[in-house]
């Protein structure tokens, strides 16, 4: 006959045993790896010990900063990537894509980097840092320096209000422009140096409607005595020329949300006016593309983008002042993570400012059709070899990842829709359309 008490105090130190063991596992899972896992030193024990199929994995960063396969094993003999650096680069990379978001954020607060954003973001972050860092020690930073923010100084964030109608059909509707503000970024900086911001008056309609104004915020006596368009786009580009930015020695570009400030309200705002398209509003960044093609997600609003980064929209939503400035933040966050934006959208009119009703508004501008706007403006200047063209930086970054469409078609319809509950949800969820 079995003691019924040494079961019993058995089974209680077999259960105590296991929930130690339980603890130790949960400890050691939260645990940061050792110190070597990310040796930020010379590594030259690792290079030796590397195999082929990791020098297969070794880091290739494409001129916007996105991860590339890399090269075939047999052209690393002769590439610039056969650098012992980048086998150690591809080592690396492999351990971070391991670690959980505890372990990413610990490495990023170490190196005194942001830690806000999902674990994706976190991890191109840091992979980012120690790929700059690794590449600085081994002497190959020059190499990388052509390829990385040197397409333009300053990004000009724009981001139009116009009147709007429940009631009206979109298409159809005559938009007129009626809060125009803009962020100047600088890339060096990356941050927000200047702006320019004034309302104005409109003509066709100059009675706002109760959606509108719910909608923008922006109230009658805002619009009333403020400056008509003319006016404003006079003043604005005089802002423009105060500051240098429409030298051709300047490298400047529009950044917008999407295609609609430009290739909708821009456009159909020079045709009620009576004024010139604007030479600097031809091309622009449209940043939801380039968010989605350097994270690898589907296209997001300004309110995902933020929430993705780890961060929250300042201000009223819809406001043209508080939303060109939050683009700007998602723009200067994409900057210091290593992307390099680029413009991604043109805008298709006739030489005389005209528009061919049987084609499109806005074309997307391919990385192909970059390599020619690249040549005639230079955008990127090859320090190390004068003789060089703008265009050789680029010759063995021959994909096309971006999530621009290479059919040239309009990817978003250009004008907005107050029923996308991701694009309005203040108003859809709040059901403000339905008490006005």
């Amino acid at each position: 006959m079995v003691d019924t008490n040494i079961q019993t105090c058995s089974g209680v130190h077999t259960l105590h045993v296991k929930f130690n063991r339980m603890e130790e596992a949960e400890k050691s899972s939260c645990q940061l790896p050792d110190v070597g896992v990310l040796n930020l030193g010379s590594g030259q024990g690792q290079h030796e010990n590397t195999n082929q199929s990791e020098t297969k994995l070794a880091l290739r960063v494409d001129e916007e900063g996105n991860e590339d396969s890399a090269p075939a094993t047999e052209e690393l003999s002769t590439s610039k990537y056969s650098h012992p650096v980048y086998r150690e680069l591809s080592i690396l990379n492999g351990k971070i894509n391991k670690m959980n978001v505890a372990q990413l954020k610990s490495h990023l607060r170490e190196r005194n980097l942001d830690t806000s954003g999902k674990k994706l973001v976190l991890q191109k972050r840091l992979k980012s840092h120690v790929c700059q860092q690794k590449l600085k020690e081994s002497g190959k930073e020059d190499e990388t320096a052509s390829h990385r923010n040197l397409y333009y100084d300053y990004y000009l964030v724009i981001d139009f209000e116009a009147t709007c109608d429940e009631h009206q059909n979109p298409t159809t509707y005559r938009h007129e422009i009626i809060e125009f503000p803009a962020q100047l970024v600088s890339t060096k900086k990356g941050q927000i140096i200047n702006h320019f911001h004034s309302y104005v008056r409109p003509l066709i309609n100059p009675r706002l409607t109760n959606f509108c104004t719910n909608l923008t915020g922006i109230t009658q006596d805002k619009v009333n005595f403020a400056p008509t368009f003319p006016e404003v786009l006079k003043q604005f580009e005089a802002w423009l020329e105060d500051r240098g930015l429409t030298s051709s020695e300047t490298k400047m570009t529009v950044l917008t949300d999407g295609p609609w400030d430009m290739g909708r309200f821009l456009y159909q705002q020079c045709s009620i006016s009576g004024v010139p398209y604007p030479s600097w509003g031809k091309q622009w960044i449209n940043i939801r593309k380039s968010f989605c093609n350097f994270h690898k997600t589907e296209k997001m609003c300004l309110k995902d983008m933020l929430n993705h980064l780890g961060m929250r929209f300042q201000g009223q939503p819809h406001s043209g002042l508080d939303d060109s400035k939050n683009i700007a933040q998602v723009a200067i966050r994409l900057l210091k993570d290593g992307a390099n934006l680029r413009v991604n959208e043109k805008i298709n009119i006739r030489k005389d400012g005209s528009y061919n009703p049987r084609e499109r508004v806005v074309n997307n501008i391919t990385r192909h059709n970059f390599e020619e706007i690249k040549r005639k403006k230079g955008l990127v200047a090859n320090n190390k070899n004068s003789n060089s063209s703008p265009d050789e930086s680029n010759l063995e970054n021959v994909s096309d990842s971006d999530c621009d469409d290479s059919k040239n078609e309009e990817s978003e319809p250009l004008w907005p829709d107050t029923q996308d509950v991701k694009e309005f949800p203040d108003l859809v969820n709040a059901n403000v359309m339905k008490e006005i």
